[in-house]
């Protein structure tokens, strides 16, 4: 009976904590538990992508990731912060104007990138973890990132399982119907290239039917996020079960969630990309968010 009843009051601690954690939280970051959640793809999930019809060199990429992807496995973190929006070119602005850093790539462009509601595009990872620091945050590591956007349950997208065009910015969204194999998206790409379709990202928010279990947004399209971790293709074969950070040195970092312009099999909860190395700043479809694990402002004073 004794034990019960520790037990029963350590639950109340733990729970109280969290509730306290949660009001204590700046009004741009969530609380994400602590606990274990369902890590990588499935096999079917892998095929699912494949089954797109990619061709040519595009195919063995995608195959590439989809691969090292997988396989499916339990991961415990603590409790930590992340931001509900991914970093706009309005606080991105403040960052430029307070620390004289070098402007985002895209800022003189015409191509219609730079609203101050828009995502930030067009930094490398090293300008986006030193945002973090100036905001006393840091980039979420890549199994943070994962749980935040797709809960506990393992899945495939935010909202769940099934593709929805209307809950995220992405080609489909774009394009106004389904680009639902390789071809039709390919001809797509096309009109971009040609100046005949004003793609760019969507005001971050835009899509709140798309919120994760835990509430953020946007982490399927609308821009890849820069996360913490190098990435190496085999790094789920011998990650911690317990807060993994990632491998300690590699040459790319891993990107996360797919931009405005992949089409309906990339943007999942579960597929790791890493095609630009982090000192590059030219992409116009890559941003991110921070976290935290105290977030800023925090009283320690009174814990």
């Amino acid at each position: 009976m004794l034990l019960l009843q520790f037990i029963f009051l350590l639950f109340l601690l733990v729970a109280q904590n969290d509730d306290v954690l949660a009001e204590e939280a700046p009004p741009d970051m969530l609380l994400i538990p602590a606990g274990t959640f369902l890590m990588g793809a499935t096999s079917e999930e892998q095929q699912a992508v494949l089954a797109f019809g990619w061709r040519g060199p595009m195919h063995n990429r995608i195959q590439f990731l989809a691969e090292h992807s997988g396989p499916r496995h339990t991961v415990d973190l603590d409790t930590f912060y992340i931001d509900k929006h991914e970093v706009t070119n309005q606080a991105y602005r403040a960052f430029v104007e307070a620390t004289a850093r070098r402007p985002p790539t895209f800022w003189n462009d015409p191509r219609q990138l730079t609203d101050s509601t828009q995502p930030v595009v067009g930094v490398s990872w090293y300008d986006a973890q030193a945002f973090c620091t100036w905001r006393g945050k840091r980039l979420p590591t890549e199994a943070e990132w994962e749980k935040a956007a797709r809960g506990t349950d393992g899945r495939s997208y935010p909202w769940g399982n099934d593709w929805d065009a209307t809950r995220l910015h992405t080609a489909d969204t774009i394009a106004g119907k389904s680009l639902a194999d390789f071809e039709s998206w390919t001809r797509w790409q096309r009109t971009i290239s040609a100046g005949l379709d004003a793609a760019r990202p969507a005001a971050v928010g835009s899509y709140p039917l798309g919120a994760s279990p835990y509430g953020v947004l946007d982490m399927a399209g609308n821009v890849w996020e820069w996360v913490a971790d190098w990435y190496e293709p085999d790094y789920y074969a011998s990650s911690p079960a317990r807060n993994p950070t990632g491998p300690a040195t590699g040459t790319t970092k891993v990107i996360r969630g797919g931009g405005w312009d992949v089409p309906q099999t990339v943007p999942t909860t579960w597929l790791r990309e890493q095609f630009i190395p982090p000192t590059f700043a030219g992409s116009p479809v890559t941003g991110f968010r921070c976290a935290a694990t105290t977030p800023p402002g925090w009283r320690t004073a009174q814990r």
